[in-house]
């Protein structure tokens, strides 16, 4: 089993999640990528929230997306790219709001997560354990918590893109 990464262009516009998220799962399918149920649930949802929030607040006219899959290590990370040097915040909505779940969503489904600056712009990924993964217990990190990239730093456990 080999390692696979591939990134591609998207306009940003609110079509883009979904042909993201597509083009996302036929390339870890044509990758004979393992996926079960809930991994595929993972892995749309995670990159429907890293697309969406790069669509609804970053600029410029195009995103990238990268993925990356690594059967062998049980791993796959994707990441998005866009033009905006904000770096996105974990919101606290109130039980009615109809956004600002999606970081929260992601730091609890992926074993890793952060975000890059780059080019004027930033990576943000997430990691997913593929099947066949061994289970993250709580005292994998402290507090039983994703971790995350030190501020402005690549984390060593992540493949993010060069």
């Amino acid at each position: 089993m080999s390692v696979h990464r591939r990134w591609f262009s998207l306009p940003r516009e609110p079509a883009t999640v979904a042909v993201g998220r597509r083009r996302v799962r036929d390339l870890l399918t044509a990758w004979n990528t393992p996926l079960d149920e809930d991994t595929r649930f993972t892995l749309d949802l995670v990159t429907s929230e890293l697309l969406g929030n790069a669509v609804r607040h970053a600029t410029g006219d195009a995103v990238t997306v990268g993925v990356h899959a690594d059967p062998l290590h049980h791993r796959a990370v994707i990441e998005v790219y866009d033009s905006s040097p904000a770096v996105p915040v974990p919101g606290a909505p109130d039980g009615d709001a109809e956004s600002g779940r999606g970081l929260l969503l992601i730091a609890e489904l992926a074993l890793a997560h952060g975000v890059v600056r780059k080019g004027g712009g930033k990576w943000v990924w997430a990691e997913i354990a593929l099947p066949g993964a061994a289970a993250r217990s709580a005292g994998d990190t402290p507090g039983g918590a994703p971790q995350q990239a030190p501020p402005g730093k690549v984390a060593p456990w992540a493949m993010t893109c060069p």
